[in-house]
């Protein structure tokens, strides 16, 4: 079995036979603790809380062994980062002396482990999301709140609330082109003249709150470490025959 981990966070995807490449293990998250009762109410088969040391505003986490408390024996796949489906489109037109070529690609079906958001040690640049963070009973039930020593390990051990939908589609390459009629590139000795500007990667619907959904692989597939996102170019060209 192997693991790839995340800095001080630990292995957050391992790699093991009988399950899918690429998979995300880690603590399932059922909310967040709105107030003590509901955290009184978590219990065991026993009776014991499962999570005694809780507060309201920590993550509720899913006891998959049923062994009535929560560590790492609690990890489940969360979901994988190899895409199901990848995709791509071709469109070529052509009016008059007007001619357009898109090409679209994208990917559906997995997820990424979102690293941007650093909660898992205090001098990190948080994002802005974590401004919605529980603040108060009924202030949200999707993410955490924010401490100085984490008591629950909201943030210092993996879980889903790191990953998002990898889902994407980008335009990744329009182009847009004039010939000049020809009785016009006559007049300069020419058999055709085209002017046409180039877009790449013009613009990418994604609900991915990262840089780029399209990450890099290497040797922790999916893992986003802010990978510097691909550049949007413009390119102005003609192309003349003689």
């Amino acid at each position: 079995m192997n693991f790839a981990s995340f800095q001080s966070m630990g292995a957050v995807s391992r790699l093991q036979v009988g399950s899918s490449y690429g998979s995300f293990y880690g603590y399932q998250n059922l909310g967040v603790f709105q107030n003590q009762a509901e955290i009184d109410a978590y219990r065991n088969a026993n009776g014991g809380l499962i999570q005694a040391n809780a507060k309201p505003g920590d993550f509720k986490r899913l006891d998959a062994n049923g062994d009535g408390k929560i560590d790492e024996n609690d990890y489940v796949n969360l979901g994988n980062s190899v895409p199901k489906y990848t995709f791509g489109l071709t469109l070529n037109m052509n009016y008059k002396n007007f001619d357009l070529m898109v090409f679209a690609q994208g990917q559906a079906g997995n997820k990424i482990f979102q690293g941007l958001r650093r909660l898992d040690i205090q001098e990190a640049n948080y994002q802005t999301t974590i401004l919605d963070r529980w603040t108060g009973q009924g202030t949200s039930n999707t993410i955490a709140r924010v401490t100085k020593d984490d008591p629950n390990q909201n943030y210092t051990r993996m879980s889903d609330y790191y990953l998002q939908k990898g889902d994407y589609l980008r335009l990744k390459l329009v182009q847009v082109g004039y010939t000049l009629p020809k009785n016009l590139s006559e007049t300069i000795g020419a058999s055709k003249v085209r002017f046409y500007i180039t877009a790449e990667n013009l613009v990418t619907f994604t609900k991915y709150t990262g840089y780029d959904p399209e990450i890099a692989g290497g040797d922790t597939f999916g893992i986003d470490r802010a990978y510097y996102p691909q550049a949007r170019t413009f390119l102005f060209g003609a192309n003349v025959q003689f």
